[in-house]
């Protein structure tokens, strides 16, 4: 296959070392001084499996590369509309689009046989313009647990799990699903082909919309909001309002929020990625996370006082951050 990571950052760029360890031919789409490491000296993958390091196809925009068969979109979903002109000549009408972002995607409602099929929320997609540039039939589902940071330009640093989800929003088992799941496995990931992508999208986002603002607002890694009380009572009410809504979807998660808190103790001084966005000074992608459960939730007559209230609050933060 013709494959390219659009967006090879610390998550894209796992991906792309991985797959290109494996063998595969696969691009990336980069950008400053990562992209400029990656050109004199490759990309390098650390991991407990241990480090790797390889030439891989890397260009600014999608032009230098022209149409692929497969196109990875590992950009922060806050950033996904402007990347769309150096996204766009990768697609052509048969190439594949696999967005390995976080949060609720532009797409969640396409196809959507529950209530409030077919609905766009303009926070997440404004105008459409997402929609327009990426057909819907194009699309593969994708949830991604793996966590990794950029070392060093040119470095990325694995930290934590494997497991990959892809699903077809129609809810099929397809045989370009089952291609990309095979060449993920081989890369080394736990890749799984699922039939409900989008339950699996909101069992990740019922604690990612409560885990990623509250860090950003406390500037706390997760043992220490674990740890204070009223912290951890919120964060447990944040879960309830994302799996209330979940539920007025039809989506089932089967997740108990003090259950999912107490999983996170061992994990310890977690610093999620909102958290690392706010102390580098990049935009916070919090529309698709509390901003998309608020939103569905005022839509189904779901209450998400809690999800509300730390929304504008994480959204007068990134405002300011911006500034």
């Amino acid at each position: 296959m013709k494959l390219c990571v659009f967006g090879a950052g610390a998550i894209g760029g796992l991906i792309a070392g991985r797959l290109a360890q494996a063998g595969q031919s696969v691009s990336i789409v980069a950008r400053g001084a990562h992209l400029q490491a990656i050109c004199r000296g490759g990309l390098t993958v650390r991991s407990a499996q241990g480090d790797w390091n390889g030439p891989v196809h890397a260009a600014a925009r999608g032009e230098e590369l022209g149409v692929q068969d497969a196109v990875i979109v590992a950009v922060k979903t806050c950033g996904l509309a402007a990347a769309l002109p150096a996204l766009s000549p990768l697609v052509g009408p048969s190439t594949v689009v696999v967005p390995a972002m976080n949060g609720v995607p532009w797409w969640f409602f396409s196809g959507f046989e529950g209530r409030l099929a077919g609905t766009r929320l303009d926070n997440l997609d404004p105008g459409g313009r997402i929609d327009a540039a990426l057909p819907r039939r194009q699309i593969l589902g994708c949830v991604v647990y793996p966590t990794a940071y950029l070392a060093a330009p040119g470095v990325v640093q694995h930290t934590g799990r494997w497991e990959l989800h892809l699903g077809e929003p129609d809810g099929s088992l397809s045989p370009r699903g089952r291609t990309l799941q095979t060449l993920l496995s081989h890369a080394g990931f736990a890749c799984s082909l699922t039939t409900d992508i989008r339950r699996e999208i909101w069992l990740k986002l019922i604690g990612n919309a409560a885990f990623n603002p509250v860090s950003a607002l406390t500037r706390a890694t997760l043992d220490r909001m674990l740890a204070d009380p009223d912290v951890h009572a919120l964060l447990q009410t944040l879960m309830s309002e994302a799996i209330a809504v979940g539920a007025a979807l039809g989506l089932d998660t089967g997740e108990m929020p003090r259950a999912r808190l107490e999983r996170g103790r061992p994990l310890g001084q977690v610093r999620f990625s909102m958290l690392q966005d706010l102390e580098q000074g990049r935009p916070l992608e919090h529309e698709s996370l509390s901003g998309a459960v608020s939103a569905i939730g005022d839509l189904l007559g779901v209450p998400t006082p809690a999800m509300h209230a730390v929304h504008g609050l994480v959204r007068t933060l990134a405002a300011r951050s911006a500034a």
